[in-house]
């Protein structure tokens, strides 16, 4: 809130500035995730606007943490830190980049399989003003006939002090800049909300579920209203929308990355769920074949490192996750000399695994038909 230039007098005149500060809106984000089911995460404070080599030390401070896969700017600094962030996406940590589009259109990257964007914007019943404490108040250029002691005016809580009628004056007009606020409930971009989604999900049915049709908690609304022709129009751009349906509430309404888009013949990455399996699936492979770090690369080793992810692609079959009747038709590892794997890249010390999946993808319509039996 900006500051009021305001004037009174009590003997000689003067003249006061007061301001009144708000809490960040980053603060309601992470209300927001922990109120959609939200655990555990990293906040990364950064001042706002920050300076560019506050955004440039970004991706180094994320890379010292080895379990962050979510990537979530909060609603203050979503434009500025989306170039920072979507260029991490090229890393191979595989992170995944929540977003949401104030207007509808997507976020243009060189990595959309790694990125999804929800709108609207939502409604909240938040209210980011507050007034601050007298001493954080600024006064300036106070002069006072009255002010017979000659110490320096420079917050409300001194003025308070020297001249109480005026301190009544300054801290009623405040509070009537602080209702008048009021009256702006905020709006939160849904990233934080979505993301509590995605972790709640995980938690119950796993990241091969697609964190969709799901209600969000804590919001009063959306900013904006989408029709089914509207969605259809965003589905093709890659845009998931929040539609508020009777009975229901707020609804999470759509899991698509930016991949895959009418743009774009290539769907292979089009459902969230899809590319997150596979990025999962990636990281714990690495993790299952580093235990085979400078161990022989001879034909008994490469026999343990195929079953050890025949054992975890099988459970993630078991559990629902890999489309096929058996797992034969659900994923298939390959490695060995001449399979994966020349003479030459052995005596370099490479062990070479291929591993291919059957992805479950979402059923994201739902089609219906009904015939009329006629009675003869």
């Amino acid at each position: 809130m900006n500051g009021k230039e305001a004037s009174g007098s009590s003997g000689d005149t003067y003249t006061y500035t007061d301001s009144v500060s708000f809490q960040p809106n980053a603060a309601y984000d992470v209300q927001s995730y922990f109120q959609n089911g939200g655990g555990p995460c990293y906040i990364l404070p950064l001042k706002y606007p920050a300076a560019q080599a506050d955004y440039d030390a970004v991706p180094s401070i994320i890379d010292r943490e080895n379990d962050i896969t979510l990537l979530v700017p909060t609603t203050s600094l979503n434009n500025a830190l989306q170039g920072v962030l979507s260029g991490m996406l090229t890393s191979d940590k595989r992170y995944f980049y929540i977003a949401g589009s104030s207007d509808g259109s997507p976020l243009s990257s060189a990595q959309p399989d790694q990125i999804a964007m929800y709108y609207p914007y939502l409604t909240t019943n938040y209210y980011p003003y507050s007034r601050s404490p007298d001493a954080s108040i600024t006064v300036s250029g106070y002069i006072d006939g009255n002010n017979k002691t000659g110490n320096e005016v420079t917050n409300l809580a001194q003025l308070k002090s020297v001249n109480p009628a005026e301190y009544n004056t300054v801290s009623a007009e405040i509070d009537q800049m602080v209702s008048a606020d009021l009256s702006n409930t905020l709006l939160l971009a849904p990233g934080a909300a979505i993301a509590g989604v995605y972790c709640r999900t995980d938690a119950t049915r796993g990241v091969w579920k697609a964190p969709a049709n799901v209600a969000l908690s804590g919001f009063v609304g959306a900013s904006a209203m989408v029709t089914d022709d509207q969605q259809g129009a965003m589905n093709d751009a890659g845009i998931n929308v929040i539609r508020n349906f009777s009975n229901r509430g707020l609804i999470v309404w759509g899991a698509r990355t930016l991949a895959g888009t009418a743009k774009n013949s290539d769907t292979s990455w089009r459902y969230v769920p899809v590319r997150r399996l596979f990025n999962s699936a990636e990281r714990d492979i690495k993790t299952t074949m580093q235990t085979m770090v400078f161990e022989p690369n001879n034909a008994p080793t490469w026999e343990k490192v195929r079953s050890a992810i025949e054992n975890y692609l099988y459970s993630l079959w078991i559990q629902g996750a890999l489309l096929g009747a058996t797992p034969k038709e659900a994923y298939f590892v390959q490695i060995g000399l001449n399979v994966t794997m020349t003479a030459d890249q052995i005596a370099q010390g490479q062990m070479i695994a291929t591993v291919g999946m059957a992805a479950v993808r979402p059923a994201e319509f739902i089609i219906l038909q009904f015939t009329q039996s006629m009675s003869s």
